[in-house]
């Protein structure tokens, strides 16, 4: 590294997407780089308590309580989503002129976007400021391979198949076009050209960061030039309570973890279900509930117990099966342990990530609607059958091998040496 950059990272807490976002954030303070993060007022201690520097916005996103539901996605349908809407797409004109503002004060070099908050971009372009956006979820786009993301699919084979993907596609940007004027609006204002496609914002960026293993996903081919798969981030949440294991060292019964989103994805009833399977089994479970559960209450056993919340990377090593709702940092956090998983996807990537998770051999997919029965018999089968953990120790050699970010990172850092942007000042 020549030189120290001054980075803008823009974020909201969208729940999942904060540990990859403000990991990336600490390594590259850790490299010299002075990190300030626009974002809510809730996430003010998590930021500094990473050594960042925190702006805050002044609009729109203004929580001060990490637990109120800002997404409001539980009941999303497949072609209707309430994010884009109330995040994505839908604040344009603040995400915009709050980003140039904090670009200004901070005399940024390059800002780097949340996908969550993809109208930043017009912010950095407008000024001529590298760009990076970044995606802590598998590929979302569709392409000449693959159907577009959230919807739970492989790619297509055969002739049909690929027409099928083909036909997603088009829908996929007709459910994003309802919102290109209001983009193109903003983009006029500050005399930037009109754009024909929601996602040329995405692959016009500077660099794409994608947080998984390329092994893992199913990436486009040909690969979009700014794209970067980085491999996953794996820090444990900024809220999480340290953890002592209640059992004794010496009990062998096998220890199954039961994590359902840190978010309110309607989870109540999968969560005492899951419960409910491992009572009559010969097991250890450990139930961590995240913010958006810590004040429910639900029916546990003996064998069972249930925390607000514990460190995956404590509970992780000593365990032997996750129960999870298939988000992206639970999932590769398990890989990286060599951990199956019974997957029991709620919404959002969720549907995408467990499809994989199945289709690489490391677990099971049950619909979030099974029955105790059901999670029961998974559980059984998935212990039962050492050919998952096999598969799952095979991508925590990858994981532990991965070397992408370390070089992503250095692209990042080389973009200040092919742009010169104009000072946002």
């Amino acid at each position: 590294m020549e030189k120290q950059l001054n980075i803008l990272l823009v974020t909201i807490d969208g729940g999942g997407n904060i540990p990859p976002m403000l990991g990336l954030a600490k390594r590259l303070s850790s490299r010299g780089h002075q990190v300030n993060v626009l974002s809510e007022p809730c996430l003010e201690q998590a930021v500094k308590s990473y050594g960042l520097n925190f702006i805050s916005f002044n609009k729109y996103f203004t929580r001060t309580d990490r637990t109120e539901d800002i997404l409001r996605d539980w009941n999303a349908s497949l072609f209707s989503d309430p994010v884009l809407d109330n995040v994505v797409f839908g604040p344009v004109e603040t995400v915009v002129a709050e980003t140039r503002k904090a670009l200004s004060k901070t005399n940024a070099d390059i800002l780097i976007a949340d996908c969550l908050l993809p109208p930043s971009l017009i912010a950095a372009e407008s000024l001529q400021i590298p760009n990076v956006v970044v995606f802590h979820f598998p590929e979302y786009f569709p392409g000449p391979n693959r159907p577009p993301g959230f919807m739970g699919l492989l790619p297509g084979k055969g002739v049909f198949g690929k027409l099928r993907d083909k036909f997603l596609g088009k829908i996929f940007e007709q459910m994003l076009k309802k919102y290109l004027p209001k983009i193109n609006e903003v983009r006029a204002s500050y005399s930037l050209h009109k754009m024909d496609n929601i996602t040329e914002m995405f692959h016009n960026s500077d660099l794409r960061f994608i947080q998984t293993l390329k092994s893992f996903d199913f990436p486009i081919k040909p690969a979009p030039v700014n794209v970067r798969y980085t491999g996953p981030i794996l820090d444990d949440p900024d809220w999480t309570d340290s953890w002592n294991n209640p059992w004794k060292s010496d009990d062998p019964r096998p220890l199954v973890i039961v994590s359902l989103s840190s978010t309110f994805q309607n989870q109540k009833v999968a969560i005492q279900n899951s419960i409910d399977a491992l009572k009559d089994l010969n097991v250890r479970g450990l139930v961590t509930l995240g913010l958006a559960m810590e004040g429910e209450k639900f029916e546990s056993s003996e064998n069972v117990i249930v925390l607000k919340s514990a460190p995956h990377s404590q509970v992780f090593p000593e365990a032997d099966l996750v129960i999870t709702h298939a988000g992206h940092g639970t999932l590769m956090r398990a890989l990286y342990h060599g951990l199956p998983l019974i997957c029991l996807p709620m919404g959002r990537d969720q549907d995408d990530n467990a499809v994989k998770i199945v289709y690489h051999g490391c677990g099971l997919k049950l619909s979030r609607n099974a029955n105790a029965q059901k999670i029961r018999k998974a559980i059984s089968q998935v212990l039962g059958d050492q050919k998952f953990k096999e598969k799952a120790k095979s991508f925590q050699r990858k994981i532990l091998s991965d070397e992408s970010l370390n070089r992503a990172i250095i692209d990042l850092e080389n973009l200040i040496s092919t742009r010169n942007p104009v000072s946002a000042s």
